[in-house]
């Protein structure tokens, strides 16, 4: 994919300091707050000392990616920072670009415009009856309100008024993301289109006018933890006490099973069959049931969590917070990853996530490395597809065929 620059018109006349002036300005006419103002800031003012140590800078993509690494490399593991960082670039660029800042919105609260609501519910809708779980809609959902708000901004008030001018100027908006994340929004905008014209909500078919993308395997190689680093990892977890009965049970299952986050912090009690040592769980992102061996290892770690360190509870769920009220932990362990790597001494990736679903990247290395067949690989990891398990291996195509063997029914 090539870089998107501004044409040279608008490179001449960028001026980071008025340029950044306005941006607040316009943040503050959206009500957006003191603090996100200030912390958004806080990068600018960097980029600013930046452009000025180097007078010669064009402003563009690779030269947003180069202040980003000069500036932040080493502390882009940190997914708060990380998200600050790339959200100020993105608006600056955004801003400079199209004049126009992409709110995010709660989607809990809002909605969408009575213009849309019929074509964009209506697609979504579709989307579900196709099986996609219900958190692929929720990201679906956030990236219409994108392209609403970029359709509002450039005057169309309705899906029949689309050009391909409107289009291509649209996917012109998209050139600070990652490539992964290009191609899933420009797919994603080529199936509504597809939608809208087969339910009349367009006289035209204009789906065949975004572009094909597609995403090369090994874009970017997944974060892997050696055998000894995930021990390390574990011994690292001091199990003297209640919160770290629990991490240690949780960071078992991801290390021994797998297991995504989202469907170790949702496990029931109804979902273990101690009696079989099995796991009988109905994965939230896909809504499969996947059934895994409950090892003895796994199976102590949650029996020791539930007698010595489990509060007392009306949840079902195992694993609970600590602190009142003892109800169902959030989906989130990437800080509890990040203070026992930190406390194991082992330092990942500079500006790659180093967090649960490492663990799921790591056990399915191990099992090749094991010359385990790929549809095993594929059924231990929950896969519904192997194509989805090729992504969290970074090997070529003949090290998948020598692996391919044939599986017992």
């Amino acid at each position: 994919r090539e870089k998107m620059q501004m044409n040279q018109e608008q490179i001449r006349a960028f001026e980071p300091r008025s340029t950044i002036f306005q941006l607040k300005g316009q943040l503050v006419e959206m009500n957006y707050s003191k603090s996100t103002i200030d912390r958004l800031n806080s990068v600018w003012s960097n980029f600013i000392q930046y452009w000025d140590d180097h007078p010669q800078l064009e402003f563009c993509i690779q030269t947003i990616q180069e202040f980003i690494s000069f500036r932040y490399g080493c502390e882009l593991g940190d997914r708060d920072k990380a998200h600050n960082v790339r959200r100020a670039m993105n608006m600056l660029w955004d801003f400079a670009w199209h004049h126009q800042v992409f709110k995010q919105s709660s989607l809990n609260s809002r909605k969408f415009s009575t213009e849309y609501r019929d074509a964009f519910e209506g697609f979504l809708l579709h989307l579900i009856q196709c099986g996609y779980s219900e958190g692929s809609v929720r990201t679906f959902r956030s990236r219409l309100f994108q392209f609403e708000d970029y359709l509002f901004n450039n005057k169309i008030s309705n899906l029949d008024n689309l050009t391909s001018e409107c289009l291509n100027e649209y996917s012109k908006t998209l050139g600070s993301f990652s490539p992964k994340t290009v191609v899933r929004k420009l797919r994603l905008l080529q199936h509504l289109l597809q939608f809208a014209y087969e339910n009349g909500f367009i006289a035209e078919p204009l789906s065949p006018i975004i572009p094909k993308l597609r995403i090369p395997r090994n874009l970017q190689l997944p974060t892997v933890f050696t055998k000894e680093e995930v021990n390390a990892l574990l011994a690292a977890v001091d199990r003297s006490n209640p919160l770290g009965k629990r991490d240690y049970a949780i960071l078992m299952l991801a290390a021994g099973l797998g297991l995504r986050v989202s469907d170790i912090i949702g496990m029931t009690f109804d979902e273990i069959d101690w009696s079989k040592k099995l796991l009988s769980i109905v994965q939230q992102k896909t809504g499969k049931l996947v059934e895994l061996p409950l090892t003895d290892g796994i199976g102590w770690a949650i029996i020791d969590y539930l007698q010595n360190g489990r509060p007392e509870s009306e949840c079902d769920h195992v694993f609970v917070k600590h602190c009142a009220p003892y109800d169902v932990l959030t989906p989130s362990m990437y800080r509890t990853v990040q203070k026992y790597l930190q406390k194991a001494g082992i330092k990942g990736p500079v500006g790659k996530p180093a967090g649960m679903h490492a663990f799921r990247h790591s056990l399915a290395s191990a099992m090749l490395e094991q010359k385990i067949p790929l549809p095993v690989i594929s059924g231990t990891l929950g896969h519904t597809d192997m194509h989805s398990t090729e992504t969290y291996l970074s090997i070529d195509l003949h090290q998948l065929r020598s692996c391919a063997l044939e599986v017992d029914e």
